[in-house]
């Protein structure tokens, strides 16, 4: 995969088939910058489904080291959408299975766990967050963010870190992979855009 760009196909924020670019500056480093990716987004209906659906197909490609460059601004469901990429299932309180979305936060009540991909032990996620948080955003959602990490405690054993230091990705994606966290100053925005 070294080279130029490659092309991966996935569902972007709002639900929409999209292709992004991942930079491959090593054998098995794959970079994606995802500032464009989270452009334009609905904090309540925005997913993050499509972020999971990279993490697996740069797996697939050869990846073992996976850089996601995130803009300030991006989706806060918690992961939810990554995690139902990667295999876990959510439910309401009479049993309705839940999309990852914001909006589905505070209506999770139980969460299925069976399917999920755990990470392979040769594979590691780096996140590059902006420096700024979408204080919108979050106080859009905080208490739903809150009850969800609550929840993701109580059926995995995992205490998620904090969605205002790693945002909705990395809460998500640090419950199940333990991934890393760097600045904005480790890891450059490749589009610019950032």
């Amino acid at each position: 995969m070294v080279g130029k760009g490659h092309l991966f196909r996935v569902q972007g924020p709002m639900g929409e088939r999209v292709q992004i670019v991942g930079y491959a500056p090593s054998p098995e480093t794959v970079v994606f910058d995802l500032c464009e990716f989270f452009r334009e987004w609905d904090p309540l209906f925005a997913t993050t489904y499509g972020v999971g659906e990279l993490l697996l197909e740069a797996m697939v490609r050869g990846g073992k080291h996976i850089v996601l460059v995130l803009p300030e601004r991006h989706p806060l469901d918690g992961g939810m959408g990554l995690l139902e990429a990667l295999g876990v299932r959510f439910f309401d309180a009479a049993g309705r299975e839940l999309t990852g979305m914001g909006e589905n936060l505070k209506r999770v009540a139980s969460l299925d766990l069976s399917g999920i991909l755990k990470k392979p032990q040769n594979v590691r996620v780096t996140l590059a967050l902006g420096e700024e948080r979408d204080e919108e955003a979050l106080k859009l959602l905080c208490e739903d963010l809150f009850h969800f990490a609550r929840l993701l405690f109580r059926f995995t054993g995992e205490q998620p870190p904090d969605v205002r230091e790693v945002g909705g990705i990395g809460m998500g994606l640090g419950v199940v992979w333990g991934v890393h966290v760097t600045g904005r100053e480790e890891m450059p925005c490749l589009s610019g855009l950032c």
